[in-house]
């Protein structure tokens, strides 16, 4: 997990940052996975922005300690007091064809960038589903907040769940508000996937696999 380990380091997969409405057919390829069906829209009141699939860039990438694939998705957006930015993000993440030994097991959420004064704050929420909505089952709820003086105890959630190849989210909510008398601003969020087997597993059995070849070519 990026955000449990000091030295996990993000690792872009899939060039620059792009807004969710450039990406074509709204699909991403990064690693053995495959965003798709990703849209975003939301309402700002007492003048702060809109949100939309403009305002929100993705990018695939890797945690460099775990080896998880995962998105990064970058955005700006900043509430004042009276102001409150409610959007939904929602999506499908799917295994990719030809990789038939692999499975989605957990989701970890981390949101970033993150910061309240006064009665403002923020709040993600997300639902996890094991086929399209409405007709599928709830298979995780994660939640992760920002809140004057809270010391970043809820910036991450996670969640694990019987292997799936593909996963839906619908919806992820984000809720950014300045109360009465404050301020909140989220920058991203991350999002994590472990599957099965788990890439560490996979350079063990490699590494064995080596070593094994190894000793029989040189008992031959």
């Amino acid at each position: 997990m990026l955000a449990a380990s000091a030295s996990a380091a993000w690792v872009p997969l899939t060039g620059d940052p792009v807004p969710i409405s450039s990406l074509p057919d709204r699909t991403l390829t990064f690693g053995d996975k495959k965003l798709s069906e990703i849209d975003v829209f939301g309402f700002g009141t007492g003048g702060a922005i809109d949100p939309n699939a403009d305002s929100v860039l993705v990018q695939g990438g890797q945690d460099s300690v775990t080896g998880n694939y995962g998105l990064w998705f970058q955005l700006s957006w900043i509430a004042f007091s009276g102001q409150n930015i409610n959007a939904t993000l929602n999506f499908r993440l799917s295994v990719l064809p030809g990789y038939d030994n692999y499975f989605i097991k957990d989701i970890e959420m981390d949101i970033t960038g993150s910061s309240a004064t006064g009665t403002g704050g923020v709040n993600v929420g997300e639902t996890v589903w094991d086929a399209p909505f409405p007709g599928g089952n709830i298979i995780a709820s994660l939640s992760c907040s920002k809140q004057a003086d809270d010391g970043g105890a809820y910036l991450v959630d996670y969640a694990e769940f019987a292997p799936l190849k593909e996963i839906w989210i619908f919806s992820k909510d984000i809720s950014i508000t300045g109360g009465t008398n404050g301020s909140a601003h989220l920058s991203g969020l991350f999002q994590f996937y472990s599957q099965i087997p788990e890439p560490a597993t996979l350079v063990l059995l490699g590494t064995a696999g080596i070593w094994i070849f190894t000793r029989k070519k040189r008992s031959a």
